[in-house]
């Protein structure tokens, strides 16, 4: 695939790559200039950030049947796009993308090499599917990882992506975004497990998620900013910097973990994912 990519991405003047169903970066070209913060940390996490892929399914790309322009996202660090499904045998197996603008006359070349791609899509994720639950009633539903969510009524749970024969771990996703959807206003009432923050990290997830791409610099800078109450003057004290070094660091890491550290929520989760990293390394 690296070569096909590379090749791509010569032809287009874009650097290109390729996500599969569950969201697992797996393949992507030499990078250019068009590469943007939020593809840097997919590339980092091998994952897309699930805040991004939100963004990216509000625009139809599952359903689509040719490519999709997805605008840019200031927040997120994400530039205008291209996106294009890849099917195999008539299944959706991933998405190929392009960053930056495309010409439609660029666009046909590359959908002329979408099939040779999607051919070489690891086997392993081609089939991912969500599990969704509803609690009231009780409703249990298992789609496919690429397909809209069915209406259902009440609170409502949604599983990541999983390979078939981990369906009853996605059910267990599913089930608890559901029941903390009807437990905690702060959540809306169609919950993702992805979106659930600190949440995910108390039921089990591991926190190397939350806190990929960050540098043993920027790790402490967190740490330290948190713990001083996110009080800047403070933080800046403690950490012998001056404050516009401070907030130049922060900018960074909200830019590599996707979060906004002016939000509660946000900070909550990557407090207690980097006290979880120091609790496993008890003896």
């Amino acid at each position: 695939m690296q070569e096909l990519l590379d090749e791509l991405s010569r032809s287009v003047g874009c650097g290109v790559s390729v996500d599969d169903m569950s969201g697992r970066v797996v393949g992507h070209s030499e990078q250019t200039d068009s590469v943007d913060p939020a593809r840097v940390r997919a590339i980092l996490a091998r994952r897309v950030p699930p805040e991004v892929a939100a963004w990216q399914d509000l625009h139809g790309l599952a359903t689509a049947t040719g490519p999709v322009r997805v605008p840019s996202n200031e927040a997120l660090g994400f530039r205008a796009r291209v996106g294009f499904p890849l099917r195999d045998d008539g299944v959706l197996v991933g998405y190929l993308w392009v960053l930056g603008e495309l010409p439609d006359a660029l666009a046909a070349v590359v959908q002329e090499q979408l099939p040779a791609v999607a051919a070489q899509v690891p086997s392993g994720e081609r089939a991912a599917v969500r599990v969704v639950v509803a609690l009231s009633p009780r409703v249990v539903r298992t789609v496919p990882a690429g397909a809209a969510l069915p209406e259902l009524d009440g609170h409502v749970g949604v599983s990541d992506p999983h390979p078939p024969g981990r369906a009853g771990a996605a059910y267990q996703q599913a089930l608890a975004a559901a029941e903390l959807s009807a437990l905690d206003p702060a959540l809306p009432r169609v919950a993702r497990w992805s979106e659930l923050g600190a949440y995910r990290l108390l039921l089990g997830a591991s926190p190397g998620e939350v806190l990929a791409g960050l540098s043993a610099t920027l790790l402490a800078t967190l740490e330290t900013y948190l713990d001083s109450g996110c009080d800047a003057r403070a933080a800046a004290a403690r950490l012998h910097l001056h404050r516009t070094s401070l907030y130049y660091r922060l900018g960074r890491i909200a830019e590599l973990t996707g979060r906004d550290l002016s939000d509660g929520a946000a900070r909550l989760e990557l407090h207690v994912a980097l006290k979880l990293v120091r609790l496993a390394r008890r003896p």
